[in-house]
């Protein structure tokens, strides 16, 4: 897989941070407790699609990436795409500042 010499991402990495979609992070504070009973949410990243076929050219795109995307669905009137892990976290954020794409 070709990589950006300056980043260290590699192509299909960079052409998902074009994207749209945003990124859920979880709340520190929440996840203090019990064991059983604490706060369970993690790092997610969200592609957003308005059809299925978009949603396919992202699941392909993003497993060229090396992630291995969640099952899909539907929110509002959007396909949601969900990809969970920090490391897509952290690389759909470098990849949207190196595009120029505006952080969601």
């Amino acid at each position: 897989m070709p990589h950006d010499e300056t980043s260290g991402l590699s192509a299909a990495q960079l052409r998902m941070g074009r994207l749209p979609g945003y990124v859920r992070r979880p709340d520190p504070a929440r996840r203090t407790g019990e064991p059983g009973t604490t706060y369970k949410k993690g790092w997610e990243v969200r592609f957003t699609a308005r059809s299925e076929a978009e949603i396919a050219e992202i699941r392909e795109l993003v497993i060229a990436a090396g992630f291995a995307p969640a099952r899909p669905f539907f929110k509002g009137q959007q396909l949601i795409q969900p990809v969970y892990g920090m490391a897509v976290v952290h690389a759909y954020l470098e990849a949207r500042e190196l595009t120029g794409a505006a952080a969601t």
